[in-house]
């Protein structure tokens, strides 16, 4: 069960990763929006959206109740956990896509974020195992 976990959440980060950077390289530059979310709070915010949905995707598969949320509930409640409108988070991805080193960048920090909750969830599942 957990290694499938594992394997959603890999997938949506790439897939998240891919969708924003690929149509990125054909662009030479989006000229930087008046209120530009800033690199490390734009990771927070990619970082809590991937986690969101992940967590909502599990659910729905053990919960079949948890089908009353929704993805756009979720983002909507990331967007006013950082005070943001969605037409800045908007035009801020549109802007670092249109710079793929830095919009990589972002989504590596993500991505090891990720990666390390995962690895604690893993000792954690281990430990749990180990005692009973």
């Amino acid at each position: 069960m957990m290694r499938k976990q594992n394997k959603c959440i890999h997938i949506l980060v790439v897939f998240g990763f891919l969708m924003m950077v690929l149509p990125a390289c054909k662009q030479k530059g989006y000229p930087k929006p008046e209120h530009l979310i800033g690199e490390k709070k734009m990771e927070n915010i990619l970082y809590d959206l991937h986690l969101s949905q992940a967590l909502l995707d599990r659910f729905r598969y053990n919960d079949p109740d948890s089908l009353k949320l929704n993805t756009n509930d979720l983002y909507r409640s990331v967007l006013n956990k950082y005070h943001i409108e969605d037409s800045v988070l908007a035009k801020s991805v549109i802007y670092y896509s249109s710079y793929p080193k830095v919009y990589e960048r972002i989504y590596a920090r993500v991505i090891e974020r990720m990666n390390m909750e995962q690895e604690e969830m893993n000792k954690q599942e281990e430990v749990k195992v180990n005692t009973e």
